[in-house]
């Protein structure tokens, strides 16, 4: 039996950690504001100055080269590894496909290869916890078929709930509806958004971003702490998303693998100023 390695979206945020620990390989997207400079892939802007300058310039988020990512998983299979690789939904990136065409084109080159391309339908964080799940059945010695069944049937119960402040960023990056983002901006609403079918929808609406963050926690009680597995992730508000995960577990028990700040291409759709939660479930291994 071949052996089999982890590849995850950059726009999974996955815990460094866990990076360098199971060597998951990152699949690069790319970012840049109007004066065409190109970042992603080792060369990026500091985050800080990202978001200063999306106050006053548009930033636009690109998916994945094809060229680069067919030699990353290249590389893989000549190691004689198999692939299993995490995505972005569909719906809301064309980086799925293009990851789905190079594994086709290289399965029809090495016959022996098997590559399989999860279409998460979610992004950001819960991507990063069903990875999480996989590489823990990896490490018990499950085989590619067990993990591959495990996260596509998973997948459908992780999910995210998370606050912004700037609704016109995705109602921009084709994320969110624009007459929803027009009437929340105009009623100053602060929705709760998540993933319904691949897409961003409001799960709630709340006034301020206090009783948003207590809707989260009210409705994060109905899942069994020791059956799911916890993150929380920010646009350059770590202070206040620290602050969150501690009342997640003190509230609910729940324990929050880590604290991780969103990536540049998912920044410029959520805009400075984020918070989320992301939940996956554990199953038994």
């Amino acid at each position: 039996m071949r052996d089999y390695v982890i590849m995850n979206d950059v726009n999974a945020d996955t815990d460094p950690e866990l990076i360098k620990k199971e060597n998951i390989s990152i699949m690069p997207q790319y970012y840049h504001f109007n004066d065409g400079v190109i970042y992603g892939d080792g060369h990026v802007m500091d985050i800080n100055d990202f978001f200063a300058r999306l106050k006053t310039e548009r930033a636009y988020s690109m998916g994945c080269n094809p060229d680069r990512v067919h030699g990353i998983m290249e590389q893989a299979v000549l190691d004689g590894h198999d692939i299993i690789v995490f995505m972005a939904s569909s719906d809301c990136s064309g980086s799925y496909n293009t990851v789905r065409v190079e594994a086709e084109e290289l399965m029809k080159e090495y016959k022996d290869a098997r590559i399989h391309v999860v279409d998460s339908r979610l992004e950001c964080a819960p991507i990063a916890l069903i990875s999480h799940v996989a590489c823990e059945m990896r490490r018990k010695g499950k085989s590619f078929d067990e993990v591959v069944e495990t996260v596509e049937r998973i997948k459908a119960d992780a999910n995210v709930f998370f606050l912004v402040d700037h609704l016109d960023y995705l109602v921009r990056g084709g994320r969110l509806n624009p007459i929803s983002g027009a009437i929340g901006t105009m009623l100053n609403i602060k929705p709760i958004l998540h993933f319904e079918e691949g897409k961003i929808v409001a799960f709630t609406k709340v006034r301020g971003r206090n009783a948003g963050k207590k809707a989260i926690i009210d409705n994060l009680r109905k899942l069994d702490p020791d059956k799911y597995l916890f993150s929380v992730g920010h646009t350059i508000a770590e202070e206040e998303a620290r602050e969150f995960a501690g009342q997640l577990e003190k509230e609910l028990g729940v324990h929050v693998l880590y604290v991780d700040e969103v990536n540049p291409t998912i920044g410029a759709h959520t805009g400075d100023n984020a918070i989320g939660v992301a939940w996956c479930p554990m199953p038994e291994i």
